[in-house]
């Protein structure tokens, strides 16, 4: 009688079931101190059920203690929150000091006596990438262009004004007080003129709008380019009605009284007048009596 060939499967798992014993003798006299017997299928679920419970004690500690950190690529809710806000600073900062990089190449032009062909362009194409779109309310546009008359028809612009050594006629740019007058080494290189809230502030001298924005320190600030290498600069207003590259008349209403920036103290005019890239004495050039 010829036997049949078993199936590859029944010959394997008879391997597998197959008995083992496995004995540890003592070196020396041979004597037996311990014996088990047992099967490969045996040995496979013993290492497997081993695998099992190492690697989800292995997860846990990883899912929930601080280890999980420590992996390469990991990053929690948290973090990604910081590195986003962190990158929109990076972002603002860059920007800003862009802008400030232009202005201040704009004022080397100027102090050097160059003229900015382009300032009109470039204010343009800075509110352009502002993406800037200010709505003006129906009263303050009205109260706009009541100022724009009183600046067209005013006779007590001229009695404000004063005409300098060089021929110049410089405007008095607000009616008020002097609370705090020049002193360049102190650091204070203008005069600061307290007047009431929202009183227009009046360009003295024609000009262009070389800066018209809000700064920390200033806060809303204008300054103008004038002829014979003279700048104005005006801060702590409380709104603009110029923008960069704008041509303004002396004595025409630019601003109006405030108090933004960190460095004002109640509604003033921090007012500076600068001649050949050095400050001068305003009290100098303008009747403010």
């Amino acid at each position: 009688m010829v036997n049949k060939p078993q199936p590859k499967a029944k010959k394997l798992m008879k391997k597998l079931k197959s008995r083992f014993r496995l004995t540890v003798l003592n070196e020396k006299t041979f004597e037996e101190q311990f014996s088990y017997s047992l099967t490969p299928l045996n040995l496979i679920i013993l290492f497997g059920g081993f695998l099992v419970v190492f690697g989800t004690l292995f997860y846990l500690l990883v899912a929930y203690t601080p280890i999980k950190t420590l992996l390469p690529g990991y990053s929690d809710g948290s973090f990604n929150t910081e590195a986003m806000e962190a990158r929109m600073r990076v972002d603002s900062l860059t920007e800003i000091s862009r802008e400030k990089d232009r202005y201040m190449a704009d004022l080397r032009v100027i102090l050097s006596g160059g003229n900015l062909s382009n300032a009109a362009d470039t204010g343009a194409h800075q509110i352009e990438e502002a993406n800037l779109n200010y709505r003006v309310s129906d009263i303050d546009e009205a109260l706009r262009e009541q100022i724009t008359e009183e600046d067209r028809f005013s006779i007590q612009a001229l009695d404000n004004a004063k005409k300098t050594s060089n021929g110049l006629l410089l405007y008095r740019p607000v009616n008020g007080t002097i609370s705090n007058g020049f002193n360049p080494k102190g650091g204070h290189y203008g005069i600061d003129i307290i007047a009431p809230k929202e009183d227009p502030v009046k360009a003295v001298l024609d000009g262009t709008i070389v800066f018209a924005g809000f700064t920390s320190d200033g806060g809303n600030v204008i300054h103008i380019q004038h002829n014979n290498n003279m700048i104005s600069v005006y801060t702590h207003n409380s709104a603009l009605l110029k923008k960069s590259g704008d041509r303004v008349k002396a004595g025409e209403s630019i601003a109006f009284i405030g108090d933004s920036g960190e460095y004002s103290e109640g509604p003033h005019l921090h007012f500076e007048l600068w001649e050949n890239g050095a400050p001068v004495n305003p009290e100098d050039y303008i009747q403010l009596d």
